[in-house]
């Protein structure tokens, strides 16, 4: 590419029937001046390309890498989920277990109490029929008296 400085530095053959040099001397300068602008503004637009192309491959990059943190966590989230319906299932299947196995304690207790119950009341029952045929045969001794 043609720069500002190959332009002031071009030298052109003289002959006899050319141009008016101070003319194109002149016009040169205002060509150089124009070109210089327009080459130190393309080079800055490049500078700014760059650094946009940079800032696109950035958040390109960035969006890859919440995209895949995203798929990470969802598949982290299916994964708790699936985890914690199992426990729950587990838990629930144990927690049944141990009411049923309490359960099954507690009707046994409840039968030995009322057998245990039965006897007292039976033992209640003999000591009244003793304590009545006492009473009985101490009512006879007294009438016998």
């Amino acid at each position: 590419m043609l720069r500002p400085i190959d332009i002031q530095n071009k030298e052109f053959d003289k002959k006899i029937k050319g141009y008016d040099c101070d003319a194109v001397d002149d016009f040169l300068d205002v060509v150089i001046q124009d070109f210089e602008q327009l080459y130190k503004e393309n080079a800055g637009l490049k500078d700014k390309i760059a650094v946009l192309t940079d800032t696109v491959e950035r958040y390109k990059s960035m969006e890859t890498t919440m995209q895949k943190s995203l798929d990470a966590a969802k598949q982290t989230a299916a994964d708790l989920k699936n985890s914690a319906e199992i426990e729950a299932r587990a838990v629930l299947n144990q927690a049944k277990q141990n009411a049923s196995r309490l359960s099954r304690q507690i009707d046994s207790e409840h039968e030995k109490k009322q057998q245990n119950l039965m006897a007292v009341q039976a033992e209640i029952n003999a000591y009244k029929a003793r304590i009545h045929a006492l009473c009985e045969s101490i009512t006879k001794m007294v009438d016998a008296f």
